[in-house]
């Protein structure tokens, strides 16, 4: 999958972060893992955004049910940090379906 900032408009991400994307990837990018561990982690995009609005119905589900089987807590509270177990397996996850 490639993002660009004109996608990100598209499906109506806030405008702050479609600056933050621009600034790091002015053509914008594929998905990779360091794309996304970038994004994710080191400029703190959302990742449950991304995984609702730019992925299809199918891998959503599957990136949500592989964060909810590491954390019980996190399952609880869908705004976890990305730091912790939960946030790293649906950044993998997301990275897994949207690379294709």
């Amino acid at each position: 999958m490639r993002i660009t900032a004109k996608l990100l408009r598209t499906k109506k991400a806030c405008e702050i972060d479609v600056e933050i994307f621009e600034t790091q990837w002015p053509k914008g990018c594929n998905v990779t893992r360091k794309n996304c561990k970038i994004a994710f982690r080191e400029l703190g995009m959302s990742v449950g955004w991304a995984i609702g609005m730019l992925l299809p119905r199918k891998a959503q589900i599957e990136c949500t049910d592989a964060g909810d089987k590491v954390c019980r807590e996190c399952n609880i509270d869908r705004d976890c940090p990305d730091y912790c177990e939960y946030g790293k397996v649906r950044i993998e996850a997301f990275y897994q379906a949207a690379k294709g």
